[in-house]
């Protein structure tokens, strides 16, 4: 991101704020006057309890927008010098996050192919190992986990018109594509990532020859 991008997005995320706040406290304001009110007016009670439901379904809309735009910024890397996505990270990779998408994944996988499924069955089939391991990564107390990947991972689990999870019209290699970028922003420990680098070769080397032998290297 841009300096310039950066100053326009904390006016947003700030300008959301003061919209949440202000009509808070609006709220709170007319949930109170409605709580006196009734002593003297029904009908006056009635309006400003009307004009409470109203400020609330408002909040809600300016925490919905909020939260969004926070989901956007955090697939940026260059957006974490922002202090509330940086805060909103550190919630994507804290161990409750990081199960919540875990479970969110699994989820993903049983109902692939059901009724109550609105993904494309297909395409989670095809890439099931790697989704599989995804969570398994996820779970894995060791790892260290790139909040951008997180959030990708959320992104393609929710928005569906731009997700090949659902999206016929994307192609279905993106979901590989877009599982291996997820992955690449999740690190191993050196140590993991040598057993698993020693368990390949020794799955290579064992290996039957063309003519149904063992490689000798692999016979202790």
């Amino acid at each position: 991101m841009t300096a310039r991008q950066v100053d326009r997005a904390t006016e947003r995320l700030e300008g959301l704020r003061q919209k949440q706040r202000g009509r808070l406290a609006v709220c709170i304001a007319a949930a109170v006057a409605a709580a006196f009110a009734l002593t003297d007016s029904i009908t006056l009670a009635i309006s400003l309890g009307a004009g409470v439901l109203v400020m609330v379904l408002l909040v809600i809309s300016d925490t919905c927008r909020r939260r969004e735009l926070l989901a956007r910024l955090a697939l940026n890397p260059n957006a974490y010098v922002l202090p509330d996505v940086q805060r909103y990270g550190d919630q994507l990779v804290a161990p409750r996050g990081r199960e919540r998408l875990a479970a969110s994944l699994e989820r993903l996988l049983s109902h692939a192919g059901t009724p109550a499924s609105y993904c494309i069955g297909e395409r989670v089939n095809k890439y099931r190992r790697q989704i599989e391991a995804l969570a398994d990564s996820l779970r894995a107390p060791r790892t260290q986990v790139e909040p951008t990947s997180v959030a990708l991972c959320w992104q393609l689990l929710t928005r569906a018109a731009e997700s090949p999870l659902y999206n016929g019209n994307i192609p279905a290699d993106d979901l590989g594509f877009q599982v291996q970028r997820i992955q690449a922003g999740i690190r191993h420990p050196v140590a993991d990532q040598t057993y698993t680098a020693a368990i390949s070769r020794t799955s290579v080397s064992r290996k039957a020859l063309p003519d149904g032998s063992r490689n000798p290297q692999s016979i202790p």
